[in-house]
């Protein structure tokens, strides 16, 4: 009788565990898909005069489906070439403003966008890309009706979120000529389970799809679907530039290396061997300045850069 006792202690004590231990996952699961489509506002604390921008516009844009955006323009130099640029998940305009006076310096001008539910654009939620490419839309409507913006030279620049919205974008509109996406992702399921291992320690099955459900019901909408590995094979004949950092442990280097195999020619692949998944331009300032400015040239302005452009494939 006493041995049937602890038998069944132990059995509830197991039963216990088994119980919180999973509503602890289904928390945890749920946690983390609130962070991904309601990510903390970065607020705007500084003015593109920081990075040495003289003369520019603040701009609101309108989306098709609503949305107010917050944008900073600068005009392009004479051939009339401009470069969209897209910041990442729970980042704003401000952290690409040394990347835009880069090319700024080259010629190019710069619509710096916040994403929807990011910066001082409305929003409640991030659709990790799925309806981002709107945003866009709205930066090429703005643009397209600027007297000194040349509508056969606008490329676009995205980091991680804005590298897959870049993407999807370019694979919707031809105008975009040229695209440069830093720190990319293949797909939003194969990254979510690589997340859940690495930031949650838990298994990527049953937590990743836990992940995606909880995502997909807070904003109503299928993003597991959001591939950008099985689009960016249509933005070709344009140029795709594909750069990661070669520490990054957020976003595996498997990612940049199976986009670069999906894509269509012109492509380019390049590594900054000491970066992380961001800081790619202050880890080498000669590489990226070399890589983007020289694709750009190449592709957008259509002339020979003085920069030398590193070799496709470079890994």
């Amino acid at each position: 009788m006493k041995r049937h006792r602890v038998r069944n202690v132990v059995v509830a004590a197991l039963v216990v565990i088994l119980v919180l231990t999973t509503a602890a996952g289904l928390l945890l699961t749920r946690s983390r898909a609130m962070i991904l489509v309601h990510p903390p506002r970065l607020p705007i604390t500084v003015q593109p005069d920081s990075a040495g921008f003289i003369d520019y516009q603040t701009a609101r844009l309108q989306t098709s489906d609503g949305i107010d955006l917050a944008a900073w323009y600068m005009a392009p130099a004479e051939s009339g070439a401009v470069v969209i640029y897209l910041h990442g998940l729970g980042g704003n305009r401000q952290l690409l403003l040394q990347q835009a006076a880069v090319l700024y310096d080259h010629g190019y001008g710069a619509l710096l966008l916040d994403l929807r539910s990011h910066g001082e654009s409305g929003g409640e939620l991030s659709t990790l890309g799925y309806y981002e490419p709107r945003d866009v839309r709205a930066a090429l409507d703005f643009l397209l009706i600027q007297p000194e913006v040349n509508p056969d030279h606008i490329g676009i620049f995205g980091e991680s979120l804005g590298a897959i919205t870049a993407i999807r974008a370019a694979a919707q509109m031809p105008e975009l000529r040229a695209v440069v996406a830093q720190s990319a992702f293949t797909s939003i399921e194969e990254n979510v389970a690589a997340g859940v291992r690495q930031i949650a320690g838990l298994p990527p099955f049953p937590f990743a799809p836990l992940v995606i459900f909880f995502g997909e019901l807070e904003t109503g909408l299928r993003i597991g679907q959001v591939r950008p590995v099985d689009e960016i094979a249509r933005i070709a004949p344009r140029a795709v530039l594909l750069m990661y950092g070669g520490q990054d442990r957020l976003i595996g280097s498997e990612n940049s290396q199976r986009l670069y195999d999906a894509a269509g020619e012109p492509r380019q692949l390049v590594r900054f061997d000491s970066a992380g998944h961001s800081g790619l331009l202050a880890s080498d300032p000669a590489l990226w300045e070399s890589s983007v400015v020289g694709f750009f040239d190449r592709y957008l302005r259509e002339t020979e850069s003085s920069v030398v452009l590193p070799p496709a494939g470079n890994d």
